[in-house]
């Protein structure tokens, strides 16, 4: 059994009750995990799993994959979601990340300024306009490039 703080990135359905949840966890960095039967009515989890959401999660092995076993929301980021523009951003930066970040690598920095930046777009901390373009240089000085040489994560890569 694993218990972990994560934000959960994306979601998609994988059979009728069943999603695969892509999450950066603070323990394993980014992994996918499946959060069985879900979709049913009657799920405790069903309204904890909504992508751009903080949340304490207990995981346990399945045969070929992590299985979601329970969660506990931290903080859902209620303020990106009622926000369209927030949204937006929201989605740029986990979509970074996911294209960032290739396999399960733990890593302390990236995980703090995920939070750190979520958090702050929560909060009206930080600018519309220089939120996406500062997380994607702060990310790639994280993963070791220089900003000036890459401007975009895609240059890497």
């Amino acid at each position: 059994m694993i218990k972990t703080e994560a934000i959960i990135l994306k979601s998609a359905d994988s059979n009728e009750v069943d999603r695969l949840l892509t999450i950066y966890s603070e323990k394993m960095g980014k992994i996918n995990i499946f959060a069985k039967g879900v979709k049913k009515p009657e799920s405790k989890l069903r309204y904890s799993i909504e992508p751009i959401s903080w949340v304490q999660m207990i995981l346990v092995e399945g045969k070929n994959s992590l299985i979601l076993k329970d969660t506990v929301i931290k903080d859902q980021l209620l303020n990106i979601k009622k926000d369209l523009g927030k949204i937006k951003i929201a989605k740029k930066i986990t979509d970074l990340i996911d294209e960032a970040i290739a396999g399960q690598e733990k890593d302390d920095d990236v995980w703090r300024l995920i939070l750190m930046t979520l958090k702050a777009l929560n909060e009206d901390k930080i600018s519309f306009k220089s939120a996406v373009v500062d997380f994607q240089n702060n990310l790639i000085k994280i993963l070791g490039y220089d900003p000036e040489a890459v401007r975009e994560l895609k240059d890497i890569y």
